[in-house]
């Protein structure tokens, strides 16, 4: 899947994207489910790659001055991404517009690629990717 197929699918994301209780993910994994599990497998490949390139110390420091929150982190990571490509990519630029550490992040957007593999095949989707997803993880992002 190339980039721009990936940002068209979120895209279909309805609300805000920035937590779970004002973003509908329903339009992306109705569409996702209509495809093969490979074309959903590449749709998780290019979200994993896209949050782990937000996985920096700079973006970190942004959203908190306290190491150890992977989860919030991870999941504010993922709301950046759901509020789209200009969003994401300014972000990217300037890790000063990453999200400050709150109560508001987007959890569901991990499990959508699963969610829609589900439908589509009546499988268990295998999470894998050639980057990590998870917080801390980017080596490159870390270095000193």
């Amino acid at each position: 899947m190339d980039r721009a197929s990936f940002w068209s699918l979120i895209e279909l994301i309805e609300g805000d994207g920035k937590d779970d209780s004002s973003t509908n993910l329903e339009p992306l994994i109705s569409e996702l489910s209509k495809k093969s599990g490979e074309q959903i497998a590449d749709f998780y490949e290019m979200l994993a790659q896209v949050t782990h390139a937000l996985d920096t110390s700079q973006h970190y420091r942004r959203f908190s001055w306290f190491r150890g929150h992977s989860d919030t982190f991870l999941y504010t990571r993922l709301s950046v991404v759901a509020q789209g490509s200009s969003f994401y990519h300014q972000v990217l630029e300037n890790p000063k517009m990453f999200p400050k550490r709150s109560s508001r992040w987007l959890e569901e957007l991990l499990y959508v690629a699963d969610e829609a593999f589900r439908k589509s095949t009546g499988g268990e989707f295998d999470r894998d990717s050639t980057v990590c997803i998870e917080s801390f993880s980017n080596e490159k992002g870390w270095a000193k």
